[in-house]
């Protein structure tokens, strides 16, 4: 799927959006907020299933790179919902052109 780099929190509307916070956070970093790619909510605020609503990955731990074209890599891979009760519900990556590939 091809996602979008929005250009503020408030951008982020659909399925693939993203926003590079440029403030360094309690992490240290920055912060990247995100939906996934599999989010099916009507906004950024609906969270009725697993892998709807915002997600958010940070430097530390996650490394950002940003593209000639604008887009963002991010390294390792992002795994969702490892942690929780149902178990991993998205596992992959934002590509280089925008593009989320699960793994």
């Amino acid at each position: 799927m091809i996602g979008r780099r929005v250009e503020n929190y408030d951008g982020i509307e659909r399925a693939g959006d993203y926003w590079l916070s440029a403030n360094v956070d309690v992490t240290g970093g920055r912060s990247i907020w995100f939906l996934l790619p599999v989010h099916e909510g009507v906004d950024r605020r609906d969270c009725s299933k697993r892998g709807n609503g915002l997600h958010r990955v940070s430097e530390p731990t996650w490394t950002f790179r940003e593209c000639p074209d604008g887009s963002i890599e991010i390294w390792p891979s992002i795994a969702c919902g490892r942690q929780d009760p149902g178990g991993e519900y998205w596992h992959g990556y934002l590509n280089e052109g925008h593009e989320w590939s699960s793994t």
